[in-house]
């Protein structure tokens, strides 16, 4: 199980990304492994189960807003799996040592195992929860930011929008950033609207939005090491405009 947000969404094609917690990669899910309660929209938190393709991509197999409800699936399926290879594996066990047992004892048998292997899955993904309910709360926690150094001079000459500036200014003194998990990671240029490079040419960074609690829809995507291109995107990389940086 893991959490994040939907970074992008295409409501025509019916697919988008997740911007996944402490994950650089981006997941991509589809319309038919959705389950939420409510219309699909960008920054909403959603937990989810995820596998790869045979092109090694991660795609979601099952998004939800409730994260017990991810849990609870994935537990019962998982219980369902290993009490179905355990009463195989006794099945075969029983069968080859003694055929000549009553049938009703050997069903009560297989149903003991069954029973002890769904009470094990079952420990074994709450204390799952239980961890992932602490972690969360500590996470939670507000951290004051620290104070950076910036010559906003040169900032504001660049675009006139203090976020803006501020972040390319922490780019090119290499930080520090309000997202360290995120701010850095490669953009893999998914929408291609970007000119077709080498993967991890592209590099993205958040640009905080005031109004909102979450990272928002605003980043700067630079390319090069270091960088010598800068991209600007309001609205989660459906379009970018290019900013003159020295």
């Amino acid at each position: 199980m893991q959490s994040g947000t939907i970074k992008h969404w295409n409501s025509d094609k019916g697919y988008g990304f997740i911007d996944v917690d402490h994950q650089s990669e981006d997941v991509f899910f589809h319309i038919t492994s959705v389950r939420l309660s409510q219309p699909i929209i960008e920054g909403q938190r959603v937990y989810f189960n995820s596998e790869r393709n045979s092109k090694n991509q991660l795609r979601a197999t099952e998004v939800t807003s409730n994260e017990l409800s991810v849990l609870v699936s994935s537990a019962s399926n998982s219980a369902h799996r290993s009490a179905d290879n355990a009463h195989q594996k006794n099945h075969r066990k029983q069968n080859a040592k003694n055929t000549h047992r009553n049938p009703n004892k050997k069903s009560a048998f297989f149903t003991l195992l069954t029973f002890i292997a769904i009470i094990a899955v079952a420990v074994y993904f709450f204390g799952d929860l239980k961890s992932s309910f602490l972690a969360d709360g500590i996470q939670s926690t507000p951290i004051s930011q620290p104070t950076y150094k910036t010559d906003s001079a040169d900032a504001a000459a660049i675009t006139g929008d203090a976020q803006i500036d501020h972040t390319i200014a922490l780019i090119q003194q290499g930080g520090p950033f309000p997202y360290p998990n995120k701010d850095g990671s490669t953009f893999y240029n998914r929408e291609g609207k970007l000119p077709a490079q080498s993967q991890g040419y592209y590099r993205e960074y958040t640009v905080p939005t005031p109004t909102v609690s979450h990272r928002g829809a605003r980043r700067i995507v630079t390319g090069g090491h270091p960088p010598t291109i800068y991209y600007l995107t309001l609205d989660h990389y459906e379009s970018f405009q290019k900013l003159q940086v020295k």
